[in-house]
């Protein structure tokens, strides 16, 4: 019996990848929250870069919507995005990384350092509509020199 030391490439329609590219455009640049929802699973989770996690669609739609009518959040733009870096691991399961910087961002009435802000997200076809079901969020941090 041969085997093969690669791995079989998944077939990818021109579709899928347009429909995982507009949920991650949904998600990065849409401030509408009921758009937002749509994309997600209803057991979809987010670990947030401050180590919150919010599970099911409807609580993460609730703290977006918080969120982003905060006014620290609201003072802050988004200065860098980069394109998202799309790796289908099946034909049904697809992770994508996004790398964004974010200025002016007020917490506790501090003005922050610019923020590296890495996103992971794990996307699932679940009968023929890709949802996210999974994102997790960081901020790169600087390196001791130690």
């Amino acid at each position: 019996m041969a085997t093969s030391t690669t791995q079989e490439q998944p077939q990818i329609t021109v579709e899928d990848n347009l429909a995982i590219k507009n949920i991650i455009d949904t998600h990065s640049k849409s401030g509408n929250f009921e758009e937002r929802e749509k994309i997600w699973s209803e057991d979809g989770r987010w670990l947030q870069a401050f180590g919150r996690v919010f599970r099911g669609k409807d609580t993460i739609k609730n703290f977006e919507q918080k969120l982003h009518s905060n006014a620290g959040f609201a003072a802050s733009n988004v200065n860098v995005r980069r394109d998202p870096e799309i790796k289908f691991l099946r034909p049904d399961v697809v992770v994508v990384h996004q790398y964004h910087e974010r200025e002016g961002q007020v917490i506790n009435g501090v003005v922050t350092p610019t923020r590296r802000i890495n996103t992971t997200y794990i996307i699932t076809k679940e009968n023929g509509t890709w949802l996210l079901r999974d994102k997790v969020t960081m901020d790169e941090r600087q390196r001791s020199t130690n």
